[in-house]
């Protein structure tokens, strides 16, 4: 009996021991499940937090892909609409571009024609210079070798770039006549082998009358007629005492309408009974610079 007492207490003083182990374990269980349950606690505050922070970036996020939608849309219409710009910015600078260079050719071919016009100019002043020398020099040639005859009613004048030589009726013709007076044939013949040795120079031989009515007569009609017969006289004498071509000379009659004075006075009428004899330089080349 006292051996199984023994036991028992033995027993009872195993479990007291297991026991207080067992309480403490126990202390230390609800210790930490306080703590677990502290902790899951702030698990589940984080975790909502988080939830509300995820919904928030969620949310962000939504409008933030909308927002980049939105940006790319707007980025192609953009880059689109840039292209379109672009392109129409191109080819306005190449229609401009294709504008200046046909400016540039027509300035290029204005300043070539301008060029040619100032060099014809140049030739056609040069020509003109000449010419202006030439029937100055005629003029002097002329008076030179007629100045024998100034005396008796022949002059020689320059005017509108010809030779004048102006002859009166009293050193070629008696009144009325077409026949030439020896004194007046000298004076041509001089005269013809001046203008043989000017080969340019065209030459026209007019007859002028006063306003006197010519006598009645078998050949002429009137002053006119007078007028163009006596420079008929006068060219063939030039052609018979030059070696002259005759496609050169001209004869023509102007009667009595072309004064150079008034036919009032008998000196004045005088000086409208005239031969002129009209020296003109031949002008082809100047003619073919202007064409």
């Amino acid at each position: 009996m006292e051996g199984r007492l023994n036991d028992c207490n033995n027993k009872v003083d195993s479990l007291s021991t297991l026991s207080t182990n067992l309480e403490g374990q126990l202390a230390d269980a609800k210790t930490d499940i306080a703590n677990l349950t502290k902790n899951i606690e702030q698990l589940v505050k984080d975790t909502a937090d988080l939830g509300q922070k995820l919904r928030y970036l969620t949310g962000k996020n939504t409008e933030l892909d909308e927002l980049n939608k939105n940006l790319e849309k707007n980025y192609k219409n953009l880059q689109k609409g840039n292209q379109e710009e672009i392109a129409k910015t191109l080819a306005a600078y190449r229609d401009a571009q294709a504008k200046l260079q046909e400016r540039e050719d027509e300035l290029r071919k204005m300043q070539q024609d301008l060029e040619a016009k100032s060099q014809r100019l140049q030739y056609l002043e040069e020509a003109l210079a000449k010419k202006d020398r030439d029937v100055n020099a005629l003029k002097d040639q002329v008076m030179e070798a007629l100045k024998g005859f100034t005396g008796s009613g022949l002059t020689v004048e320059m005017k509108n770039g010809k030779v004048y030589v102006s002859i009166s009726e009293k050193l070629l013709f008696a009144s009325g006549s077409t026949t030439v007076d020896p004194k007046g044939v000298e004076a041509l013949k001089t005269l013809a082998k001046v203008l043989e040795s000017n080969t340019e120079i065209n030459i026209t031989i007019e007859g002028h009358t006063d306003n006197v009515p010519l006598r009645s007569s078998n050949t002429m009609k009137d002053n006119w007629d007078l007028s163009v017969l006596r420079a008929n006289a006068v060219l063939r004498i030039i052609l018979a005492h030059g070696n002259i071509d005759a496609s050169r000379l001209t004869a023509a009659g102007r009667g009595e309408f072309m004064p150079v004075a008034p036919n009032d006075t008998p000196e004045n009428k005088a000086k409208n009974r005239r031969t002129e004899i009209i020296l003109t330089p031949k002008l082809d080349k100047l003619f073919e610079i202007l064409e």
